[in-house]
C-alpha cells in the first residue's frame, strides 16, 4: 500500500471519528438543555411558610460574585432533584433584584428564587457572610443556621434524611 493510500484511509477513520464525537457533544448539549428547561427555577415572590407545614424548608441565600456560594449550587441542585418531594427548597439571591431571571440561567439554580428576602419572618436581621442556608422544621420553626458552603449530604443530615 503506498502512503497517499495510508494517508487516505486514515483521514477517513479520523473524519468519522469526529463525526461521532461531534454528534455525542451535540446530544449532550441538547440534553443538559432539556434538562435545565424541566427543572428550571422559578420566581417566587413571598413565601408563605403555612403552604408547609409538616415539610423541611431549606433557604439558601447565594449571589453570582460570590465564588463559594457559586461552588456550592451544583450540590443544592442535587439535593433539590433528590429530595424536592419531601423538602421545600428556595433561594435567595443578593445580587441586584432587577436582573434575577438572569442571575438565576447564569448561575445554574433549578429550584425556586425568592424574590423577596424572608429572613425578617424568622427575627434574623442580618446574615455574616455568603453562602448561608437556613432550615425550617416541619413545625415552621427555624432549626439551622449553616453557614459556608453546603452539599446535598450536609443538607440531608441537617433535615434527617
Amino acid at each position: 500500500m503506498c502512503y497517499v493510500t495510508k494517508l487516505l484511509n486514515y483521514i477517513s477513520t479520523a473524519r468519522n471519528s469526529m463525526r461521532k464525537i461531534f454528534k455525542l457533544v451535540l446530544l449532550t448539549s441538547i440534553l443538559l438543555a432539556v434538562s435545565s428547561l424541566a427543572w428550571g427555577a422559578s420566581i417566587v415572590r413571598d413565601l408563605n411558610l403555612s403552604h408547609y407545614n409538616g415539610k423541611w424548608v431549606v433557604i439558601s441565600y447565594w449571589a453570582t460574585w460570590c465564588e463559594y456560594c457559586m461552588g456550592e449550587i451544583p450540590e443544592l441542585n442535587e439535593f433539590y432533584r433528590a429530595h424536592a418531594d419531601q423538602v421545600a427548597m428556595f433561594g435567595f439571591n443578593y445580587d441586584d433584584p432587577g436582573n434575577l431571571q438572569q442571575h438565576i440561567q447564569r448561575s445554574g439554580v433549578i429550584f425556586p428564587t425568592l424574590v423577596n428576602d424572608p429572613k425578617a419572618n424568622f427575627g434574623i436581621r442580618g446574615i455574616s457572610g455568603l453562602p448561608t442556608t437556613f432550615v425550617i422544621g416541619p413545625d415552621g420553626r427555624l432549626k439551622h443556621v449553616l453557614e459556608g458552603p453546603q452539599t446535598k449530604r450536609s443538607l440531608e443530615r441537617a433535615v434527617g434524611l
